[in-house]
């Protein structure tokens, strides 16, 4: 090697260390050198010496664990040796001292690299305690809107009770007058709201039950699936009636599952019932399945007005109502899509959906299939 190309290597080696340098002096991370063999500190950057505010001094040629801001941490000795061992070491959310007591939250990185023909250990500290501030805001805010949407669903709750209450109360009073409602035009009255009153007990007894014990509950037997859509229409029927929404069902298999058949009724009844609610006067409902790998896959399409893109990855849970359900006058309760998915998994199954806000939407249930009666 000639002179020249010594040289050239030296100042190539010279420009590296500079710049090494000025990116070691202002990086926005705390950075430590480790002496691979001792763990003593060779060189600590003025990032971390402002964070944790120990003066250089403070840190050159001590040991990691003696360095106060690390003494806390039990496990420092035994982090020093996987280094030694592994040559990497990371810590997502590491709790430091500094100097004058404040506890901090860092992200803590260690690898060990050749350096000038020795072997050292590089440890990235970076400051996150303002971003844990920001998440902790965040989760907050996210369980008070839980709380605020249980309180809501409790509310509305409440009131789709006392409705059924009040118009038997008024039977009853129609009925005890003279000349008033006959004792059995009253009854029957009555019980057409016992029953609705019955079936907002059950829906909230589905939502808020433990799985496990309503599991005991399922009542399994063999369901052909053709009768079943066609019960589900003609209940269906009679409410889509006011806005003259048509349903129907195409190539549905003569297949049978396993299941309760009251359970998948009222599931298919409640994302049929759904599209209605939510369906534009004179649109259109449609069911249609298809067979797939030891699942029948059915879906319930309609022309209605859709889910919001922010909206659709929660319209399953328990609590969550959309927008939609405030203003179009529907189920205030909010707990059809969430039943829905409970009978989709108990059976299991599982439930999805596809929405184009205000182009309509299409739920998709997943079922096994028991048998075949072809």
């Amino acid at each position: 090697m000639t002179k020249k190309e010594k040289n050239t290597i030296k100042s190539k080696m010279l420009e590296s260390e500079v710049r090494y340098r000025r990116l070691f002096e202002t990086a926005h991370d705390g950075i430590l050198i480790l002496d691979s063999e001792t763990g003593q500190i060779t060189d600590v950057n003025p990032f971390l010496i402002n964070l944790l505010r120990y003066s250089k001094k403070e840190f050159l040629e001590k040991k990691l664990w003696e360095v106060g801001a690390f003494k806390n941490i039990k496990a420092a000795r035994d982090v020093f040796r996987i280094l030694q061992k592994d040559g990497y070491v990371r810590y997502e959310d590491l709790p430091l001292e500094t100097k004058d007591g404040e506890l901090i939250s860092v992200e803590f990185v260690s690898n060990s690299y050749m350096a000038g023909g020795t072997l050292v250990i590089q440890c990235n500290i970076r400051d996150i305690t303002e971003r844990k501030k920001i998440e902790h805001i965040k989760e907050t805010k996210r369980l008070l809107e839980v709380e605020k949407m249980k309180v809501g669903t409790i509310a509305d709750a409440a009131h789709e009770l006392r409705t059924p209450i009040a118009i038997m109360q008024g039977n009853i009073d129609l009925a005890m007058l003279r000349g008033g409602k006959s004792p059995k035009s009253a009854l029957l009255a009555i019980n057409d709201e016992i029953k609705h009153l019955s079936g907002i007990l059950a829906d909230l007894s589905l939502i808020t039950s433990k799985a496990w014990e309503l599991k005991n509950r399922v009542y399994y037997e063999i369901v052909e699936l053709i009768p079943l859509i066609k019960t589900v229409i003609k209940r269906c029927k009679i409410i889509a009636r006011n806005k003259k929404i048509s349903i129907s069902s195409v190539k549905i298999p003569d297949l049978v599952i396993m299941g309760d058949k009251g359970y998948l009724e009222k599931m298919f009844v409640n994302l049929v019932r759904n599209s209605i609610i939510y369906g534009h006067k004179n649109g259109h409902t449609k069911i249609s399945a298809k067979k797939a790998k030891g699942f029948v896959i059915l879906n319930v399409i309609d022309d209605g007005v859709g889910i919001s893109k922010e909206d659709l990855p929660y319209v399953f849970e328990r609590f969550y109502r959309a927008d939609k359900f405030h203003k179009s006058g529907g189920n205030s309760i909010g707990l059809g899509l969430a039943i829905v998915k409970w009978i989709a998994e108990v059976h299991g199954g599982e439930v999805s959906v596809k929405s184009i806000k205000g182009k309509g939407s299409t739920f998709s249930v997943t079922l096994p299939i028991k048998a075949s009666t072809t």
